[in-house]
């Protein structure tokens, strides 16, 4: 194979992974749009149940010994976003570590450790 094809190629390929990464980028920005775009009437919707089921409930009120339902969705929020990290960092290094496999070009692996080593101490930070 002459060095004009093989560069040829190499260039077509790149395009092409690039055009794929493009397209998979762009459906995932579509899906964040359409999550944000139906916040607001998925959260007008369920005003109006409370409304009508606040007319025909009768009133309680919240236990005092359980979490506020936001300070348990700041917690689950904070525990993905920890595990997202480390998850991220894994398969960076893994990806790194197989790369010479596949004929990818090489990065320096690294570590998986250090976020989740992070998330344990944010997360004893703000036991404390």
């Amino acid at each position: 194979m002459s060095e004009v094809t093989w560069c040829t190629k190499r260039v077509l390929g790149k395009l092409s992974a690039m055009t794929i990464l493009t397209t998979v980028t762009d459906a995932e920005a579509k899906v964040v749009d359409a999550v944000r775009d139906l916040q607001q009437p998925v959260v007008g919707y369920v005003q109006k149940g409370v409304d009508l089921a606040g007319e025909r409930l009768p009133k309680v009120s919240y236990p005092d010994g359980l979490p506020k339902p936001g300070e348990v969705i700041d917690s689950q929020y904070e525990f993905l976003t920890a595990l997202l990290a480390a998850q991220y960092e894994l398969v960076k290094a893994v990806a790194a570590t197989v790369a010479p496999l596949v004929g990818a070009p090489t990065a320096k692996a690294t570590p998986a450790t250090s976020s989740a080593k992070a998330a344990k101490a944010a997360r004893s930070t703000k036991a404390a």
